[in-house]
């Protein structure tokens, strides 16, 4: 898989996560899911992709949380 596409993907990972963090009813299925996020945050990074300093910023803006 070429380094674009794996990027991709892993958005979309991270997409799919953050409703169901923000959602969890669970504080250790949330901290699960959390520390999911920060795995594909960090995947990102490693792709040289551009990411904000903490992984949740990145879907703060779109769940206004």
């Amino acid at each position: 898989m070429k380094t674009e596409d794996l990027a991709v993907r892993i958005r979309q990972a991270r997409e799919l996560l953050a409703p169901a963090i923000n959602g969890c009813e669970s504080p250790q299925i949330e901290t699960m899911l959390r520390s999911a996020d920060m795995e594909l945050h960090l995947a990102l990074w490693n792709l040289g992709e551009t990411v904000s300093l903490r992984p949740e910023l990145d879907y703060a803006e779109k769940t206004g949380h």
